[in-house]
Order: C-alpha cells, then structure tokens, then sequence
C-alpha cells in the first residue's frame, strides 16, 4: 500500500543519520509539481492521512490535493452483530472514490454491545434510521444515539415518556424525532416526542396524521429529514406528510404524483434527501413481477414526482436473484450516493451517483456477508467521510481502518 511504502522511505531516511559517530541531519529530498500530485491522487482517502504525516510539505500538498479534488464520496457502512445478544462481531465500509472495502476494529465496543446486565431477549438492539447516518439503541430506561460520520461520539439520554416497540426516528439538526411505534395498550399510537442535544430534554409534539394510525411504524413508513423538517410516506400507498421541527407541527397529507415513462405501478417506494433534492426510489410493477427500480425527484411544495432514472435490467435481475422478498428493499441516501441493498441478504450492494442529471451505476461485493449465518444479523448506514473524521478516529485510538484483503 502506498502509505506503508511512504512511512518505509520515512523510517530509511531516519536511520541514515551519521558516519563513523558524525552527525549529519539529512534534508529531505524534494518531490515537487506533477510528480507529488500524481503519487496523491493515487492514495484512498485513508492513506492521504498516512501521507499527510510524512513532513510539513507533504502535508500542504495533501491539503491543496483535497482543495482540488476533495475525492470525498460517502461511504457505505455496515456493521456485523450477533443474532442474539447483539454484540458487535465486526465492521467494515465501502469508500467509492477509491472502490476499496476498508475492515474497522473499533475499541469503544460498549456502544455498539448491549447492556451487560440485560438479558439476551431483553436487551436493546443497534438500529439504523436511513436518516442523517443515525444509529440508535433505546429501552425502557434509555435511549442513545450517535450521528457522526464514523459514530464516535454517542448521545446517552433518558428513555421517551411513551414506550415504543418500532418508532420512527430521525435526526432533525441538533435534534431527534421518535414517532409512533408505540404498543398495542398504549392510548395514542401517533404519539410523538422530541429530543433536544442542546437542553437533553424530550418534548411533546403533535401527534402524527390520523391517515397514518395503521401504518405509524419504521416497518410501514419511510423517512427523511433536513435540519428542520421530516418527511414521511407509507411505502405502498405513497401517502406522504410533512413535519415542521420549528413548530413542533404536522402539514396536510398528499398522495405522490409518479410520472412514468410506461404503465407501470410503483408498489414499494423509499425516500432520503440526495444533497438538497428530495428522492424517491421505487420497485416498478408487482411484488411477484418485478420491472424495475426507478429514481424520481419529489418537488417538495406539490409533491409531484419527476423520473430521474432507472436501474440497469442486469443489476435488476441480479437484485432479483439475489432477494426472493424483493418488496422490502432499502435505500441508504447521503450527498449525491443512493445505495440499494436487501437487508435480509446484503451479499451484494448497488449504487446510484446523481451526477450533473445522470445516474452512474456501480455495484460492490460486501466481505463481510460471507461470514453471515443465522446467527449475526446486519446495521448499514452510509456517512460521508473526510479526513478531519479520520484524524480523529485514528488520534482517540477508538478506530482502526485496513483496506480489507
């Protein structure tokens, strides 16, 4: 790897330091222009940081390099856990800009493992909202949460008022929203409550639309959410409704308006943010007949649906091939990426970058799903990654990142 092969040249330069007990301090050899530039732009994000360690110069050149070209496209990642006691078994990501897979040893397990004084049934288990690149644990007695790129930092909060068996959960900026998902004996199935990081303490809002009482659950309700408002729609009916984290209130419900280029039905749909732009993914034609899987925008004051694109045919019928429940796919949506995978068996991972209007396709094999069984299950997520996130993950000691072999 080229960062070993720079620490290497490092360590020689290091070692040829006097002559017969004189003391020499070697200069070091310059790499200017085209050269330097061309061994950076050949370096993953991950030996960049390795790079940037060599000396005072290469460290401004990593710095121009990033300014030029900042290379950083959101990674895919996915933890692995035990079926049962959900403790973490292993990690990894999917950096696209160099398409490497990158294995992560993580230290600060605690957060990731449940409560050791829990039982194996009881016990919270690590979950992925598909929003803002939150994961969350929550019981009874607590909730916890993280939303930074690589999850250092977790969030430890008391549990929400209302008890919830499948909530909705979104980050809102500073802010996490748990909605609905309440129990059969509970009065108010819509209940919803939100949390602040900044006072860490829950507030009650406005109940969720009635239309929605039947379908108030992460199950049956797809989610996405900016700093200030959540979006929601039922995944079959395309019934979609708005929250407002400001005044803490509902908006009217609307049935999306698809436009497609044949007479197809869309009969399972998602929704994330793609930079600014509100996108919904869906599966075109029948549960036991699958079409396609196409990309619409949602103008996000009519709910008017434009077609952006679609799946090619082959990677269609490699997601067919791959999944026989293929209605319950998921989307994870960051910057300008849309990866499609089937959760339930995530051997392989497609991705959708929205460049300029066009759709470039790619697809990657994930290395952790050959260790799958039933007795580990997967937590995906996608954060875009910088080098400050690096630096910081390496400089804790809480993250060891090694391109996967």
């Amino acid at each position: 790897m080229a960062a070993k092969r720079i620490s290497l040249n490092k360590e020689k330069a290091e070692a040829r330091e006097g002559d017969g007990g004189k003391q020499q301090l070697l200069k070091e050899a310059p790499i200017y222009g085209d050269v330097l530039e061309a061994i950076l732009t050949r370096l993953t994000l991950l030996d960049m940081v390795a790079a940037s360690r060599v000396s005072m110069s290469w460290r401004g050149a990593v710095s121009t390099s990033l300014r030029i070209s900042p290379r950083v496209k959101p990674w895919f990642i996915a933890y692995v856990l035990h079926h049962r006691n959900h403790s973490l078994t292993s990690a990894c990501a999917f950096d696209p800009a160099s398409r490497v897979w990158l294995r992560i040893d993580i230290r600060d397990l605690h957060h990731f493992t449940s409560d050791f004084n829990a039982s194996a049934s009881a016990s919270p288990a690590l979950r992925s909202s598909h929003s803002q690149h939150l994961l969350y644990k929550f019981s009874a007695g607590f909730f916890s949460f993280s939303f930074d790129a690589l999850h250092l930092t977790w969030h430890q909060a008391e549990a929400p008022l209302v008890w919830r068996q499948d909530p909705i959960v979104a980050r809102l900026g500073s802010r996490v929203i748990v909605a609905g998902g309440t129990c059969d004996f509970v009065d108010d199935p819509l209940a919803v409550e939100m949390y602040d990081t900044g006072s860490r303490r829950w507030e009650a809002c406005e109940p969720m639309p009635i239309l929605l009482k039947d379908s108030a659950t992460s199950t049956w309700l797809s989610t996405a959410a900016t700093d200030d408002r959540l979006y929601l729609l039922e995944k079959r009916s395309h019934v979609i409704c708005s929250f407002d984290a400001e005044t803490k209130t509902w908006g009217p419900t609307f049935n999306l308006i698809l436009s497609t280029n044949a007479p197809v039905a869309v009969f399972h749909s998602i929704i994330g943010f793609a930079d600014d732009r509100l996108v919904l993914v869906g599966l075109m034609g029948e549960a036991d007949d699958l079409k396609g899987l196409g990309f619409w925008e949602v103008d996000q004051v009519t709910y008017e649906c434009r077609k952006i694109g679609e799946m090619p045919p082959a990677m269609v019928d490699r997601l067919r091939n791959a999944n026989s429940r293929l209605s319950t796919p998921i989307a994870s949506i960051e910057g300008n990426f849309i990866y499609v995978y089937n959760p339930s068996n995530p051997e392989e991972i497609f991705f959708c970058e929205l460049n300029e209007g066009k759709c470039q396709w790619g697809h990657a094999v994930n290395p952790m799903a050959n260790i799958r069984s039933q007795m580990h299950r997967f937590v995906f997520t996608c954060s875009r990654v910088g080098m400050g996130d690096l630096q910081k993950a390496m400089a804790t000691g809480n993250r060891r990142l090694t391109v996967a072999s």
